[in-house]
């Protein structure tokens, strides 16, 4: 008989625990950089009480889904939106019967970030899913990722089955302002030469990267460069035909050799191409 996993599992698979350390670069400030980039408010700064959501009884008309960037924050770049009741009560029923978990978490980066938008505004959640049919998902308050609360296995498998139907068309991404290749025709190159600059500059960047496969499934490439270190994530989840994985890692150098741009020194020893324009028109 299948064993049935527990929250633990998926935890354990599924999400890597913070703090992870990293050389620091030199001519840069000898603090230790933070493990997810740019994600804690202000020094001084309080984020607001957290406003428990009334599951029961309150009608939202959408519910918005983007990839998340860091916590703290819901990442306004909409991977897409849902409006249908069907769709609806499917998040809804999924978040209402999540049991809350003990103690606080220390955890990575979210995968999602998901808005539930109603008359009276709206709140923000982080959420994780995973890729294996029957593990639980969990989610966090955008105010309070400290407190988790579990998602069933029937729920996890719906929400990811509602996410991977999305369509994230090219002209979505460009318009989000992702860097966009589609088969070697790329978009928004201008926004790589900014970020190559702030990173040159030692300033707080950003860059996003989304490439299309033959079949017309988006592969995102995330970089966030928090002044001493650059996170970046690869995620293939919404790609139809591959094996899903999405990966974080950190990299203090960002190299350029022509029209070639590597990312270098990174925690797991490896370099990677992040960006290769003599392949592209």
């Amino acid at each position: 008989m299948r064993r049935k996993r527990i929250w633990l599992v998926m935890l354990a698979g599924l999400l890597l625990l913070a703090g992870c350390g990293m050389s620091k670069p030199a001519g840069k400030p000898t603090e230790e950089p933070r493990p997810s980039t740019q994600e804690n408010p202000p020094s001084g700064e309080r984020r607001p009480e957290v406003m428990p959501v009334e599951w029961k009884g309150t009608e939202f008309r959408q519910v918005v889904v983007s990839r998340s960037q860091r916590f703290g924050s819901v990442y306004p770049a909409a991977l897409g939106a849902f409006e249908g009741q069907k769709e609806l009560k499917a998040f809804v029923k999924a978040f209402r019967s999540a049991e809350q978990m003990g103690g606080q978490l220390d955890i990575a980066k979210p995968e999602y970030d998901v808005s539930f938008v109603g008359e009276d505004g709206e709140a923000g959640f982080h959420l994780w899913l995973g890729y294996e049919s029957g593990t639980k998902g969990l989610y966090t308050y955008v105010e309070d990722s400290g407190t988790g609360y579990v998602l069933s296995e029937e729920h996890t498998d719906r929400l990811r089955e509602l996410i991977r139907s999305l369509d994230y068309t090219p002209e979505q991404a460009a318009a989000n302002g992702d860097i966009v290749n589609v088969h070697g025709k790329p978009t928004n190159l201008d926004n790589w030469t900014k970020f190559v600059e702030q990173v040159r500059l030692g300033n707080l960047a950003e860059a996003h990267i989304t490439a299309y496969t033959i079949e017309g499934d988006p592969i995102f490439e995330d970089l966030l460069f928090d002044g001493q270190a650059i996170q970046y994530t690869y995620d293939n989840s919404m790609d139809g035909f591959g094996v899903p994985r999405r990966s974080t890692d950190f990299c203090k150098n960002l190299e350029q050799d022509g029209l070639r741009y590597t990312l270098s020194k990174c925690d797991d020893d490896k370099s990677r191409v992040v960006l290769d324009l003599k392949t592209v028109e």
